[in-house]
């Protein structure tokens, strides 16, 4: 609050919780203008928590602890994540090396587009003939 009446400029570390710095960020635009932003700063991330003028103390602990009741949330969907890709990665090791399913299609198929380059070529080349003439 005290930053805010302030008005400071520039970022500034005004906290540490649970291992993440919270970092006040003050700006003044225009001639009155001021705008400020309160982030927890975390790894790889940075999650903006509003805290207006108004709020409370009582009500800035709550709203920094439901963001960091968030983290956990967050952390056990990305383990979920995590163990799925780990899931895929050893379906996809074990199949490394074998022959493609699809191989004798794939080269039927790569066959039949030269075939249909090499008509496309052979018309571009016939009209092109037949307005030269």
């Amino acid at each position: 609050l005290t930053l805010v009446q302030l008005q400071q400029e520039g970022e500034i570390v005004i906290a540490a919780i649970g291992g993440f710095d919270l970092e006040y960020a003050g700006e003044r635009f225009g001639r009155d203008g001021y705008r400020y932003s309160t982030v927890l700063m975390r790894t790889g991330a940075t999650q903006e928590i509003e805290l207006p003028v108004t709020v409370t103390p009582l009500g800035a602990v709550s709203r920094l602890e439901h963001a960091l009741c968030g983290l956990e949330e967050e952390q056990e969907r990305y383990r979920h994540r995590l163990a799925d890709a780990r899931r895929r990665l050893a379906s996809y090791q074990s199949r490394d090396g074998d022959e493609f399913a699809f191989a004798g299609e794939l080269a039927e198929k790569r066959r039949q587009l030269a075939e249909v380059d090499k008509a496309l070529a052979a018309d571009v080349e016939g009209i092109g003939n037949a307005v030269a003439a």
